[in-house]
């Protein structure tokens, strides 16, 4: 079979005889989402440079990067990089990592206000709980796809773009969610919601692909932890300050207007960090840009095939990832009915729901890096928020103990699903798998929200607005906690018997790891490259796009009803 492999035409021999040889190479050549900032390039030798070939088997070009390389190295060329590159690599890295960390931080402050202004919101604009989960679902219906198309777009373009995009639907969202509570216009809110999911359903996407090319190895769990735990802290803020600010200034409005002053200091920080990348590049040579830079080569066919245990991870960001977010629209509101607490004590016990991530994740990179254990984290998570659902809907315990619980899953999943991903996913389209987990997640959210809010409008009208009015809505979400702690299940026993536990090994275990299924990572690359493509693609490989698509359009059908 012919295929198009780089920016060269190969003959590829039949699958069944090259597997063994292209399984004895390494496939570790990653392509930067910045200038210079490729996974190739992410050591300050040539030595590590080679050993992070050795280590992934990620990419179908590493023929050809490791003969540049090698050419490079021969030539002297790649010398006088490293030589500029080691004095400069950690002064970029911390730039990047610091812009990159605050230039969502306004758009995970924004997420939660709603939540905490739930029984105001209601009253003000005169709507229903249904209306309000509909209104909930906004940001997350708009993000059923285009967080796939923003991979994609990321795959294809870079951060750049991505991230100017989404910073300036995220600000001018808020801009409008602020001018329509002088209006109590409902739409109007709608609308500016709308903007603002545009833009907050990228910017993760944006974060998590911009670390994932600055940062390579035990540098990127740790990273995507302090990244989880920034956005945990502006969460945080927004859900214990909503209340506060509110009734400093008498008037509900402010705290949304207070979004608006941090979005907008989020889009300056993203400003700043596009100059820093452009003078960057203007500072370095041509002819090392020329050699070093690797364009993103993604080729969409690749999704076809795609690893059925990435597919069980979409599958608990559907149902745990759903179920988180969901709470945390309605948390504030639970806490006030069922404790009998008033609105600031109710908004300030709810944000412990995000204290926990604050202090474990960062301590859940390095336990990555060192023990691995990610499948197990991931049934603890699922676990963990299983229990916090039956303590705070079916027993009088203290609510900040299934908060706190909560929180606990909350911090313990995330991270572990998203190293998951990229330890099984071509770098060149991680982009795109972050999309669909998004994606997937979203749709979950979309669905439980409206579920949530019909199982709350349309239970016993006695028991609305009383200690009693969640008790369907909790039944629900421990159900809903059970199914998600089935799927990790089955995903600790499909690592452990398929994958050589390689979702569970360290960072020194991985290369033995990677050895064993080396032949299956490179498998989709060489099936998605061949001419003949569709003659390896079975039946199942179409299923989970089809049932993501199915879901898809289920959750906008229920948004567009009840929005209605």
């Amino acid at each position: 079979a012919t295929a198009d492999i780089g920016t060269s035409k190969r003959v590829v021999e039949p699958i069944s005889d090259t597997m063994g040889r292209h399984s004895n190479d390494s496939m570790g050549a990653s392509t930067p989402d910045q200038p210079l900032l490729g996974g190739e390039f992410s050591h300050s030798t040539l030595e590590s440079l080679r050993s992070s070939f050795d280590d992934a088997g990620l990419t179908v070009e590493h023929g050809e990067a490791r003969r540049r390389l090698s050419s490079a190295s021969s030539s002297g060329e790649l010398t006088e990089f490293e030589r500029a590159w080691s004095q400069r690599q950690r002064g970029f890295q911390l730039l990047a990592l610091v812009c990159t960390l605050l230039i969502s931080v306004g758009s995970h402050y924004s997420a939660h206000t709603l939540g905490a202004l739930k029984s105001t919101i209601k009253k003000e604009l005169d709507i229903t709980n249904t209306q309000y989960g509909a209104l909930q679902s906004s940001v997350s219906a708009v993000n059923t796809v285009l967080p796939i198309l923003g991979g994609l777009f990321i795959d294809y373009f870079g951060t750049n773009s991505g991230s100017l995009i989404a910073t300036s639907l995220i600000m001018l969202g808020n801009l409008i969610i602020s001018l329509s509570t002088h209006t109590q216009s409902f739409s109007t809110m709608v609308a500016g919601r709308i903007l603002y999911g545009l833009g907050s359903g990228t910017i993760t996407v944006v974060q998590e692909t911009i670390l994932g090319s600055w940062f390579k190895g035990k540098g990127l769990a740790i990273t995507i932890a302090i990244q989880i735990t920034t956005s945990r802290i502006a969460s945080f803020l927004s859900m214990g300050t909503a209340i506060p600010i509110a009734n400093r200034f008498g008037f509900y409005g402010a705290a949304f207007w207070a979004n608006f002053v941090v979005c907008a200091l989020s889009f300056g920080i993203n400003l700043v960090y596009i100059g820093a990348m452009r003078r960057i590049r203007r500072n370095t040579s041509q002819n090392v840009l020329d050699r070093l830079r690797t364009k993103h080569k993604f080729n969409p066919r690749l999704v076809v095939f795609f690893f059925g245990i990435y597919w069980m991870i979409i599958v608990e960001s559907f149902t745990l990832g759903g179920g988180w977010n969901s709470f945390l629209h309605i948390n504030s509101e639970l806490v006030k009915l069922r404790f009998g607490v008033n609105d600031a004590i109710a908004a300030w016990s709810a944000s412990v729901s995000q204290i926990m991530p604050i202090f474990l994740v960062p301590f859940l990179g390095w336990f990555f890096d060192l023990y691995g254990k990610r499948t197990d984290m991931l049934v603890l998570s699922t676990s963990t928020f299983t229990i916090s659902m039956l303590l705070l809907g079916f027993t009088k315990a203290n609510p900040l103990i299934g908060l706190v619980v909560f929180s606990i899953s909350l911090a313990l999943g995330p991270l572990a699903e998203i190293t998951a991903i990229s330890l099984i996913l071509p770098s060149n389209s991680l982009g795109t798998g972050l999309g669909i987990y998004k994606s997937a997640m979203n749709t979950g959210s979309t669905i439980v929200d409206i579920v949530v809010g019909v199982l709350q409008d349309r239970g016993s009208r006695v028991l609305e607005d009383s200690e009693n009015s969640y008790d369907y809505v909790m039944a629900f979400f421990t159900a809903w906690g059970a199914v998600s702690t089935l799927v990790a299940g089955t995903i600790f026993l499909v690592d452990r018997f398929k994958w050589s536990s390689l979702l569970r090994s360290n960072a020194s275990d991985r290369k033995e790891a990677y050895h064993v299924v080396k032949a299956k990572i490179n498998r989709p690359m060489l099936y998605a490259a061949a001419t003949n493509w569709r003659d390896y693609a079975a039946l199942w490989n179409y299923i989970p796009l089809i049932i993501l698509g199915c879901l898809l359009v289920v959750s906008w059908v229920l948004f567009a009803v009840k929005l209605a």
